[in-house]
């Protein structure tokens, strides 16, 4: 029988072993950081030799790349879903809240280890995420503006970026969110919470009757 910590010959079961250290990869990530993670750490996790890390994916960071590819190709499949239903902005809001509720370890993440990083895994992390982010949604935002929903005046791309801070902002910034302004975990990954970012991004905080007091 073939030790079961070795290297397969069989490319299902190769695959299998990838699939295994990606999810151990992602299971640690909500744990600790990406630095304080071992390769030794991953492989006992996975019930694997150290070995095996270096053989599929090159290194630990390699491994950690090919999670973040992973979860991208996941995330913006179901983000396309989004742009065949009757409200797709309404959509897009609740998908990334879902999402970031489901992978609440990528903010700390990005913080810990994407951003300001010079190295291969921001750089991916940037190509997977941001500038997929950045073709998909301002492309959307036209599509609300053909549609009559959006003013035809605003700049797509501006519109796109000040939706994903508001998305964003309140998963990055958590300690200043909860002590400071007392807005709890369950508070953003609420459907009140999706409706409150729909409402102020559609219509605004001016009141509606109140056409005095609009900025034109």
């Amino acid at each position: 029988m073939a030790n079961n910590r070795g290297r397969p010959q069989d490319p299902e079961v190769q695959q299998e072993r990838k699939d295994k250290l990606i999810a151990v990869a992602h299971r640690l990530m909500k744990q600790k950081s990406f630095q304080n993670i071992t390769i030794r750490e991953l492989a006992a996790e996975a019930g694997m030799q150290s070995a095996m890390i270096s053989y599929y994916f090159g290194s630990k960071e390699g491994l950690f790349l090919a999670m973040l590819e992973e979860l991208s190709v996941q995330h913006f499949s179901a983000l396309k879903l989004v742009t065949k239903s009757d409200d797709p902005l309404k959509g897009f809001i609740v998908t990334m809240l879902g999402y970031l509720q489901e992978n609440d370890a990528l903010s700390r993440f990005i913080i810990d280890d994407i951003i300001g990083e010079a190295g291969m895994l921001g750089k991916r992390f940037i190509e997977l995420f941001p500038m997929q982010m950045r073709a998909f949604l301002p492309t959307l935002i036209e599509q609300e503006q053909a549609a009559g929903r959006i003013r035809p005046e605003l700049d797509p791309q501006w519109c796109a970026f000040s939706l994903l801070n508001m998305i964003l902002m309140p998963f990055m910034a958590e300690p200043v969110r909860e002590r400071a302004w007392d807005i709890s975990r369950a508070d953003i990954c609420s459907d009140a919470w999706a409706d409150h970012i729909y409402n102020v991004f559609t219509v605004g905080v001016f009141d509606p009757i109140d056409n005095s007091s609009k900025v034109k």
